[in-house]
C-alpha cells in the first residue's frame, strides 16, 4: 500500500494524493494541525550526528521513534527525525545512543542518515494479526496509524513510529523535488578544481589514440563528426561521434533518420591488435512492412570495411561479416515491428544477426523488487529455518541471477568475437541506452586491461553510460517517487552487479574493489554529485552540471579505500574465461542488497586482528567486519611486515660508506719577487762552494733546459714536465766524488694520470685527486 507523494515547490504542508488517505489526528494527539517541524539554519552539528557535507544545512525536525524489525524483538527508540538539505537522519532522545556502536547496527545506519533523494516510497506497514491489535485497522477502523515505512531506492527501509499525520507531510515536502535542479548537487558548494577535472575525465581523441587509432590526422579508417555539435541530429547522443571515415556527413544524417531515436551506429572501441571494432546503436525503423534503407545498409558496409585489413577503406568486399548482437529476445524484437521498430534483415551479405534474450526494464524492475522481499525487512518471527533451508530456491525464484547471467553471457560472447574471432560487433536493443550500455561496457572490461584500472573503469562508465545517453534521470529518478511512472529500472545497478561478479571471481584482474562499486551505486541514488544527473549530455549541458556540481569521479580517484590490494598491475592480458567458469559462479550481491536487513548478510569477520596488524602510527587496528575485509587487513599487515624486514636487511648488509674526499685547498702563489731574490742568493752561495767541474756540469744542465728536482730521481723541465733521471753510477776510483749539484725547488708538478699542471704546494691533483709521484 504505497502512498504516492505529491512533490510541490511551495513550502506549505502538503497532504499526498493517495488511495490511502492521511487520517485525521486522534483525540489523543495534538489539536494543532500545523506541522511540528522546526526550521534550522545552522549546519548539522558533528557532536550529535554525522559531520555535515559542505553546504548541508538542517531544514526541519519531527518527533518520532525508530522501530526495529519485529524479528529482532528490540524496543522502539524515541527521538527525532532530522531533515537536512541532503539527508534524513534519526537522532535518539538519549545521548548515550547517539554514538555509533552503542546499540544496534541498524540504528547506526539511521544515525548516519540516508539521502533524501533516495526515498522511493512511503507506505504503512502491512497489517498482521499482531499489528492490527496494536495499531488498529486504519484502512477502515477509523484509527490513526502509528507507523510509517520509508523504502529507499537501494533496497533499505526504515520504520518510524509516532504521529503519522506530521511525519508523512514532512517527508512529502522535503524528500521529493519538482526539478532535478533542486537536488543537493546543485544547492551545495560549487565544484573544486578536482571536480572540474573529474567531469572532463574522458576524451575521445585520447581514448582512441591509446587504441592505436588517430582521429585527428585523417590517416585511420575512423573519424570524428561534428554533425551533432548542437545536438540537432540526435538529442541523446554526445557532441562528438566516431563514424567510418568513408561515410560522409550526409550519409550519417540519412542513417540517423532510419534508426530509433535517431541513434545511428557509433564506434565505441577498436581492438588494437586485430582491428575489430565495437559499435552501438538503436533498432532500425523497419516497421510491419520490413522497410529497407540503402543508406543504412551502405553504412553497415562501411563499418565492415573499416575493420577489414585486407580491403580498401572505400571499396572491395570485407573479409569477415560483422555480427549484429540484438540484446532482446527474438519475440520482443519481432513485436517491435508493430510499433515501427524491428531488427536488421537477415539477408544482408556482410552481416549476421543474433538475439541474446536479455529482458527489458520491466522484467528487471519486478525482479529487483523480489530481491527486496528476500531481505526480511518486515519479518515478524525469528524462526528463519524454513527460509534458510530453501534459500537457494527463493533466490532463483526472483530471476535476478538469471538476468545477471544473461547479461554476462552476452558480454562474454561480444568479447570473444572481438578478441578471438577478430569480428566487428554492432550491439543494440530497442533504443540503445540500457542493455546496449551494459554489454558494451562489460565487453571492454574483458578485452582491454586499461578499463580494469580505477581510472579506466571510470572512463568506460563515462563513455558508455553518461555520454552515450543512458537515461539516468528516468531510470533512477533521484528525488522522485517510485510510483510516479514505469520508467524506473535498476539497469546501471545491474551493470555494477555484473562487475562485482567478475571482481569476486577474478580478484587480481581489477584495480577497483567492492567498496568502489557500492559507492557508485549509492551516488546514483543520492543526488549528491552531478555525474549521473540527467538523461543525456544535452540536458547536463543545459543544466551546467560541470560548472555547478561536484564530480563523483574526483572523489573516487582521490580515495585509496577504493583500490583493490590484490590487483596485479602487470595483468594486461585479456580476461576471456569460458562461460561455465563465470555463469556457474554467479551469486547474490548480498553485502549490498541486504545492508539494512535484520540478519547479517555475510559472516562476521574474525575479531582477532592478524599478526603485525597496525596503522602507520603503530596503533592496533579495529577488527574487520567481514571475510573480505579480513583478507585485505591480512594482506596489508603482511606487506607492512615485509617492508620492515626489507629495511632491517638493508641496514644489516649495507657496506660502510667511503670517507669523504678532502676538499681542494687554495694556496697563495709559490714565488714572489722577494722569494725569487732570496732563492738566487742561496744559489750563488752554493755555487761558490762547488768545484769548477761540478759547477760547469750544473750550468750545462741549465743550458740544456733542465733543473734537478731531486738528487737522483727526476728532473723538471722548463715546461714543467717531470722526467726520471738515472742515479749516478758509482766508480771504484779513489778520486774524490764531485759535489752535489745545487738544488732548485720547482714551482709546479704535472699529474701522471690526467697531465694537469699543479702548484708544488698542492698535495693532490685539483682535477683527479691523485697524489704526485716523484
Amino acid at each position: 500500500m504505497a502512498l504516492a507523494p505529491k512533490a510541490a515547490a511551495a513550502k506549505a504542508p502538503v497532504v499526498p494524493s493517495s488511495p490511502l488517505h492521511v487520517p485525521s489526528p486522534s483525540a489523543s494527539s495534538s489539536s494543532s494541525s500545523s506541522l511540528d517541524m522546526t526550521p534550522l539554519q545552522a549546519a548539522v552539528s558533528g557532536d550529535n550526528g554525522p559531520l555535515a557535507l559542505p553546504g548541508e544545512t538542517s531544514e526541519a525536525s519531527v518527533a518520532c521513534s525508530f522501530a526495529f524489525p519485529g524479528v529482532l524483538g528490540l524496543p522502539d527508540i524515541p527521538g527525532t527525525l532530522v531533515i537536512t538539505s541532503f539527508r534524513l537522519r534519526f537522532e535518539p532522545q538519549s545521548p548515550s545512543l547517539r554514538a555509533a556502536g552503542g546499540f544496534h547496527r541498524l540504528l547506526d545506519m539511521a544515525l548516519g542518515g540516508m539521502p533524501r533523494a533516495a526515498v522511493a516510497r512511503l507506505s504503512y506497514p502491512q497489517a498482521t494479526a499482531s499489528a492490527s491489535r496494536s495499531m488498529g485497522s486504519y484502512n477502515g477502523g477509523g484509527l490513526t496509524p502509528t507507523r510509517l515505512v520509508i523504502k529507499f531506492k537501494d533496497l533499505r527501509s526504515w520504520t518510524l513510529g509516532g504521529d503519522v499525520t506530521r511525519l508523512l507531510p514532512a517527508l512529502n515536502r522535503y524528500a521529493y523535488v519538482d526539478s532535478p535542479l533542486s537536488l543537493f548537487a546543485f544547492t551545495s558548494t560549487g565544484p573544486t578544481q578536482e571536480d572540474l577535472q573529474g567531469h572532463a575525465i574522458y576524451d575521445v581523441y585520447e581514448d582512441f589514440a591509446r587504441m592505436g587509432v588517430p582521429l585527428r590526422d585523417g590517416s585511420s579508417a575512423y573519424r570524428v563528426t561534428e554533425l551533432n555539435a548542437s545536438f540537432a541530429m540526435c538529442p541523446t547522443y554526445p557532441r562528438q561521434l566516431v563514424v567510418p571515415a568513408a561515410a560522409s556527413d550526409s550519409e550519417v544524417g540519412a542513417v540517423a533518420s532510419f534508426r530509433s531515436k535517431r541513434r545511428l551506429p557509433i564506434c565505441s572501441y577498436v581492438h588494437a591488435r586485430n582491428g575489430a571494432a565495437l559499435w552501438r546503436c538503436a533498432q532500425p525503423k523497419r516497421g510491419i512492412l520490413h522497410a529497407q534503407n540503402p543508406a543504412d545498409e551502405q553504412y553497415l558496409l562501411h563499418i565492415a570495411r573499416a575493420s577489414s585489413s585486407s580491403t580498401s577503406l572505400y571499396s572491395g568486399t570485407p573479409t569477415r561479416k560483422i555480427w549484429i548482437a540484438d540484446c532482446r529476445p527474438e519475440l520482443n524484437a519481432r513485436v517491435n515491428n508493430l510499433t515501427g521498430g524491428g531488427t536488421e534483415s537477415g539477408n544482408l551479405a556482410h552481416a549476421r544477426v543474433t538475439f541474446l534474450n536479455i529482458g527489458n526494464i520491466h522484467a528487471m524492475r519486478e525482479s529487483i523488487e523480489a530481491v527486496r522481499g528476500l531481505g526480511g525487512f518486515m519479518a515478524t518471527t525469528n524462526n528463519t529455518e524454513a527460509i534458510d533451508l530453501s534459500w537457494g530456491t527463493r533466490v532463483e525464484d526472483t530471476k535476478w541471477l538469471s538476468h545477471v547471467r544473461r547479461v554476462l553471457s552476452g558480454a562474454l560472447q561480444v568479447a570473444r568475437a572481438l578478441e578471438a574471432q577478430a569480428t566487428t560487433v554492432v550491439v543494440h536493443c530497442s533504443d540503445g541506452w540500457d542493455r546496449t550500455a551494459q554489454l558494451c561496457g562489460l565487453a571492454q572490461l574483458l578485452v582491454d586491461a586499461h578499463y580494469r584500472t580505477r581510472r579506466g573503469f571510470l572512463e568506460v562508465v563515462e563513455k558508455e553510460w553518461v555520454r552515450a545517453g543512458h537515461k539516468f534521470q528516468d531510470r533512477v529518478a533521484p528525488g522522485k517517487a517510485e510510483d510516479d511512472d514505469d520508467q524506473q529500472a535498476p539497469i546501471f545497478l545491474q551493470f555494477l552487479d555484473c562487475v562485482w561478479q567478475l571482481i569476486r571471481i577474478y580478484p587480481t584482474y581489477f584495480e577497483i574493489n567492492e567498496r568502489m562499486l557500492e559507492a557508485m551505486a549509492d551516488a546514483v541514488f543520492s543526488g549528491r554529485y552531478g555525474t549521473f544527473l540527467g538523461n543525456c549530455e544535452r540536458e547536463r549541458s543545459a543544466w551546467s552540471v560541470r560548472e555547478r556540481t561536484p564530480s563523483l569521479y574526483a572523489y573516487l580517484l582521490q580515495n585509496d579505500n577504493f583500490v583493490n590490494p590484490f590487483y596485479r598491475a602487470s595483468s594486461t592480458a585479456t580476461l576471456l574465461p569460458d562461460s561455465p567458469s563465470v555463469l556457474r559462479q554467479v551469486t547474490l550481491w548480498s553485502s549490498y542488497y541486504f545492508r539494512g536487513a535484520p540478519f547479517l548478510a555475510l559472516p562476521a569477520g574474525n575479531p582477532t586482528p592478524p599478526m603485525y596488524a597496525g596503522n602507520d602510527e603503530g596503533d592496533e587496528i579495529a577488527a574487520s567486519s567481514g571475510a573480505q575485509e579480513d583478507l585485505e587487513v591480512a594482506m596489508a599487515a603482511a606487506l607492512r611486515r615485509i617492508r620492515v624486514l626489507e629495511d632491517e636487511l638493508r641496514a644489516a648488509t649495507a657496506k660502510p660508506a667511503p670517507p669523504p674526499r678532502p676538499a681542494p685547498v687554495s694556496y697563495p702563489p709559490l714565488y714572489s719577487a722577494a722569494s725569487e731574490a732570496d732563492l738566487s742568493a742561496r744559489i750563488q752561495q752554493t755555487s761558490q762552494s762547488d768545484t769548477p767541474t761540478q759547477s760547469q756540469g750544473y750550468q750545462q744542465s741549465i743550458s740544456n733546459g733542465y733543473h734537478h728536482s731531486s738528487s737522483n730521481s727526476s728532473i723538471v723541465s722548463n715546461d714543467g714536465t717531470v722526467s726520471a733521471v738515472p742515479a749516478p753510477t758509482q766508480v771504484s776510483t779513489q778520486a774524490p766524488l764531485p759535489p752535489p749539484a745545487p738544488v732548485q725547488t720547482p714551482s709546479t708538478w704535472t699529474c701522471s694520470l690526467c697531465t694537469k699542471t699543479n702548484s708544488i704546494e698542492v698535495l693532490q691533483c685539483v682535477v683527479c685527486g691523485r697524489t704526485p709521484r716523484w
